[in-house]
């Protein structure tokens, strides 16, 4: 494996953690943890400056000699109620069909993000919206996924290819089981919506060919067309599979030479944290060339190679922020 060596990849994980993780000897750091343990979805950079987020806060920090350093936490939203209220409180909003109204009563619940220009670029899933965040964690704009109703997609990653965004829906009709996309230019108006695979996560674009996780759950068992398969799919068809009895699969990288796919055992969401993170290296035929499972860390949730990405879209966009014309 020393074709893998110095192949630096951050991890979020279930457990709050940011892990620096080293493919060659399989030995990680870890950067970053939670002062809640509160899980970590999307990580993404620029160069040193590392951004990460969870289901309710943004942070930041520099990377330095394996260590996350002069770490900033922007928490943007605290749920103005706990418990059994916001439950009551968001079910008589959605009884007398106000769906707008119970968004608010609920965390914005971050996935994942990527870093175009100088803007963030978030799916706030809950919340059914795409936010454009700037680096000191102010919200600069709000893209309301249609129906605006809570948690309506489970909208999973944004990305953008330089001519367009796409928005990954894991729940293509509002419910467990066609995955897809909606697709919008660079003003945000959407000029496409298509249903692809199942459970969809990490959407992306790379070279003319569509590419994300098609995934299987129990909320899909009673699905009469689901193929009862996970794994990588490309432009509608499966070029790599996983045992979705064992694992589930949350975010892939991509560089000119491997994919890795990361997931964590196929468990109940309470214990996520406590699960088994695994990892698949593959080549760019493809073919796997290895599996690790790594226990005490909780599954894994997002990875980005330090280096070239393509599974992430553009490092950078000159002149300005896609999204940004119209604030």
């Amino acid at each position: 494996m020393n074709h893998l060596q110095n192949k630096p990849l951050l991890i979020t994980t279930e457990s709050g953690k940011v892990l620096l993780l080293n493919l060659n000897t399989r030995q990680f750091d870890i950067l970053f943890q939670h002062p809640q343990g509160e899980s970590v979805f999307g990580v993404t950079n620029r160069g040193n400056d590392v951004f990460l987020c969870g289901a309710t806060f943004i942070a930041g920090g520099c990377l330095s000699e394996a260590h996350l350093t002069n770490v900033r936490m922007g928490y943007t939203f605290s749920a103005p109620f706990r418990g059994q209220l916001r439950q009551i409180v968001r079910w008589m909003w959605t009884k007398i069909g106000a769906h707008e109204r119970v968004i608010p009563h609920d965390k914005p619940g971050f996935h994942q993000m990527n870093l175009y220009g100088d803007h963030l670029y978030v799916a706030a899933t809950t919340w059914n919206e795409i936010w454009i965040v700037d680096l000191e964690f102010k919200v600069q704009r709000r893209i309301l996924l249609q129906p605006h109703i809570w948690d309506y997609f489970h909208a999973n990653n944004v990305f953008c290819d330089g001519r367009h965004f796409y928005v990954c829906l894991n729940r293509y009709a509002g419910r467990p089981g066609y995955g897809g996309y909606a697709k919008f230019d660079l003003d945000w108006n959407e000029i496409e919506r298509r249903a692809l695979g199942w459970e969809s996560h990490a959407f992306s674009v790379i070279d003319g060919h569509m590419l994300h996780l098609s995934c299987f759950s129990w909320r899909s068992w009673g699905h009469p067309a689901h193929p009862k398969q996970a794994g990588l799919m490309m432009d509608g068809n499966f070029v790599w599979l996983y045992d979705p009895t064992q694992y589930f699969c949350k975010d892939f990288s991509m560089d000119d030479e491997h994919v890795v796919i990361v997931g964590g055992l196929a468990t109940s969401r309470d214990k996520r944290s406590a699960a088994a993170g695994v990892l698949f290296i593959l080549n760019r035929r493809f073919e796997q060339l290895t599996q690790e499972v790594i226990p005490g860390l909780g599954g894994f949730n997002g990875c980005r190679f330090l280096g070239t990405d393509y599974s992430k879209g553009l490092a950078s966009i000159d002149r300005h922020s896609p999204g940004q014309q119209s604030p």
